[in-house]
């Protein structure tokens, strides 16, 4: 169990990345469903991307996969709302 101490809510979190230089950080990945495409599960993931929260649906056989179509996105400069279709639309799903 992680002590109370360690605990911090998000944006002293985003505060303290920004202070030691780190861009990225997943602040929370979870399931909320399975997706229409065959075989593939719907992640919601809230990650730090330059000192912003971004929180974006992705479409993917596991969590593994899910974290590898992120990957390519992380400091793009890409907005959320189009990251949001782009990973969470089957449209779109490869």
């Amino acid at each position: 169990m992680i002590r109370k101490k360690y605990k911090k809510e998000e944006q002293e979190l985003v505060v303290e990345l920004v202070k030691i230089q780190r861009k990225t950080a997943i602040l929370e990945i979870r399931l909320v469903g399975t997706s229409k495409a065959k075989d593939n599960l719907l992640y919601e993931c809230k990650y730090v991307d330059s000192g912003t929260i971004k929180n974006v649906p992705i479409i993917a056989h596991d969590v593994t996969q899910a974290l590898a179509k992120l990957d390519q996105y992380v400091d793009s400069g890409i907005p959320e709302n189009v990251l949001k279709i782009m990973l969470g639309s089957e449209r779109y799903n490869d």
